[in-house]
């Protein structure tokens, strides 16, 4: 038999199997591999796309993560640049503006994506990931932050809202204030100024401006409350110094930090834990209205009170039988009841929290006892601000006019035997000293009958201090004092830091302090812009207080004087019990006591009793104008941080 290979192979034969299968293997093979090559591709186009994505959503964490941190760092250095030895120069100023955001970038920890430890641990290339806080970080506004408008003389400004700056930065920008003095404008852009010489253009420093649209509802939405509007405008951008090696496009954003002034306006307000709906004794508020917003640091109804809404700064519980705005308790904590509720009533759920808004911060201005001296700590030398803080936080020293006790029988008789009177005359400050026994006139003299400061003793044998404020307007005028459009505050202290036998006054009140007691107080007409009260004294209240009108508003209701009595105690009556108490206005509670709760609404008589829930009646409603405001208030700080779109 011939070998195969010599074979010929004839036409009409078949050719062994597999020989053209070959071609097709091939063909089929390419086009498995480049599926496999275009699934490949895809998947690493994908994982690119994802890693881009992944990395633009670590920069917005660390943007919010960085703006939070600045909101909690901002009113601390606002607060500092009024208190002393801040109006210093130097790079390393810890408020100046460039050091609020480099604290706030350490406290959002944006410095690295992660520790070296841990990235080793991964095997993890500190170049392989592109986050802008990872490497050398000079300054923060080499790679984060700067202006929106390049007017800064400095190597940190920022633009403050003065001035001329809404005009520069367009009408998506806030309404500026005006800052006269052009260092301390300069100072603005440098470092957060508050004083009171920023004002609105007609000179108030307040008025009745939009709420913020946030959801803390200090205020409804869409409506206006009293305030005065710090801002600051600044631009943020994450992620820029990265670019080259991310090749991610990063987007520069423009925001607007906002400090609010507001002084207490709402029915009722506490800056401490508080109770709301019942007495000590259970008793419900059975004849209390309120209208409007309530605000306390942290709160609790009891019973069945109906409030139209509150807001805390720490927390709220509800009773199962109260609501707010419509709310009930087993709707408060359900975030779509929340939800629901906005959407359906185009207002802000009436139950909130500082922290129901990510980029939103309430600060009472609340120094506790010291708010009601004006003899202890009461300069702030060598400040950044024109406003001392002292004087700005407490309002004892905003008083105009001060009432001293300057001596006493004796240590343990805190009985006054001289007294001073500090009044404006033609804006100068003068002071008159009234001895027991020479100057001072008696109650039952015919110039003791007009003079308005008398000694008093009260049917429970407390020695008292008795201030007839009907009698002001004729006396200063006597006297040759300026109007009472100017003279329109009084504070009432012992001046114990110049004499070592005047006690300082304790809070709360012992038995042996003297106390104040407000007489002729029912018609305050006579002060055109209303009158503030501030002592440290326990005050009783021993006549009817501000009943007489001084004209009709809008609507036909009468308008009173504004008036505001701050005092750490009060007694409602000298006698053992008051007949009723009829209470129209506001409630405001300074006190810092958490352990031992408010409860705003049990008042006590002249002998110290509570009196009967029965005999109190009050209808309670927040200020909507500014020309409600009296010469002193308790100040609020509420910031905003907020993008401009």
């Amino acid at each position: 038999m011939k070998p195969l290979i010599n074979q010929r192979i004839g036409r009409g034969l078949r050719l062994r199997r597999g020989y053209i299968s070959v071609i097709s293997v091939l063909i089929l093979s390419s086009t498995l591999f480049l599926v496999l090559l275009s699934a490949y591709r895809n998947s690493i186009q994908s994982q690119d796309v994802q890693a881009a994505a992944q990395l633009r959503i670590d920069y917005a964490h660390r943007e919010q993560a960085l703006l939070r941190a600045v909101l909690n760092e901002f009113p601390n250095q606002a607060m500092n640049t009024m208190m002393a030895n801040t109006d210093t120069t130097g790079w390393s100023i810890k408020n100046r503006w460039r050091w609020i955001f480099e604290y706030a970038r350490v406290d959002a920890d944006g410095e690295t994506a992660l520790s070296s430890s841990v990235a080793n641990q991964l095997g993890i290339s500190s170049s392989a990931v592109g986050n802008v806080g990872d490497g050398a970080q000079d300054h923060i506004i080499n790679n984060i932050m700067a202006t929106i408008n390049q007017n800064s003389l400095h190597m940190f400004y920022i633009n403050a809202g003065t001035n001329g700056t809404a005009a520069a930065l367009g009408s998506k920008y806030p309404e500026a204030l005006v800052l006269a003095d052009s260092n301390v404008e300069k100072m603005d852009r440098d470092r957060p100024i508050i004083t009171t010489e920023k004002t609105y253009s007609d000179g108030a420093q307040y008025k009745s401006i939009p709420y913020p649209d946030v959801h803390f509802g200090y205020q409804g939405q869409g409506q206006n409350f009293v305030a005065k509007r710090n801002w600051w405008a600044f631009s943020v951008e994450y992620g820029s110094s990265s670019s080259g090696t991310t090749g991610i496009e990063t987007v520069r954003k423009d925001y607007v930090l906002s400090l609010y002034e507001v002084p207490s306006q709402l029915a009722l307000g506490s800056t401490s834990m508080t109770m709301l709906g019942q007495h000590a004794d259970g008793s419900a508020w059975s004849n209390v209205a309120i209208q409007g917003s309530v605000f306390a640091s942290a709160a609790e109804t009891e019973g069945g009170i109906s409030l139209d809404r509150l807001a805390s700064r720490r927390g709220i519980t509800l009773s199962d039988a109260s609501t707010v705005g419509g709310v009930a308790h087993d709707q408060f904590d359900g975030r779509p009841s929340r939800e629901e509720y906005e959407a359906a009533n185009a207002d802000f759920f009436p139950l909130s929290t500082s922290s129901d808004s990510g980029l939103v911060a309430f600060v009472p201005i609340n120094r506790g006892e010291d708010a009601f001296d004006d003899l202890t700590d009461t300069t702030d030398p060598n400040r950044a601000s024109p406003t001392s803080w002292n004087w700005y936080s407490r309002p004892a020293m905003q008083c105009v006019m001060q009432l001293r006790v300057e001596e006493v029988v004796a240590p343990g008789t805190q009985i006054p035997t001289t007294i001073s009177f500090t009044y404006l005359a033609g804006g100068i400050p003068v002071s008159r000293t009234f001895t027991r026994g020479e100057d001072w006139p008696e109650e039952g003299s015919a110039e003791g009958a007009t003079f308005p400061f008398h000694l008093e003793e009260l049917p429970s044998g407390r020695q008292a201090l008795a201030v007839y404020i009907g009698r002001m307007a004729a006396w200063l005028a006597s006297e040759g004092a300026d109007a009472l459009s100017v003279n329109h505050s009084l504070v009432v202290n012992a001046n114990y830091p110049a004499n070592a036998d005047v006690a300082r006054p304790s809070i709360p009140s012992l038995d042996g302090d003297l106390a104040l007691v407000l007489r002729d107080s029912k018609d305050l007409t006579m002060f055109p812009d209303g009158f503030s009260l501030v002592t440290p004294f326990r005050l009783y209240l021993a006549n009817d207080v501000n009943l007489v009108s001084s004209g009709t508003g809008p609507g036909g209701d009468p308008i009173y004087p504004p008036l505001s009595l701050f005092a750490p105690e009060k007694r409602f009556g000298v006698r053992e019990q008051a007949l009723s108490i009829d209470f129209e206005g506001q409630l405001n509670y300074l006190n810092k006591d958490d352990a031992n709760p408010v409860r705003p609404l049990d008042l006590r008589s002249g002998n110290d009793d509570e009196i009967n829930p029965e005999n109190i009646v009050a209808d309670l409603y927040s200020i909507a104008n500014a020309s409600l405001l009296p010469p002193v208030n308790q100040i609020n700080w509420l910031i905003v941080l907020e993008e401009v779109k």
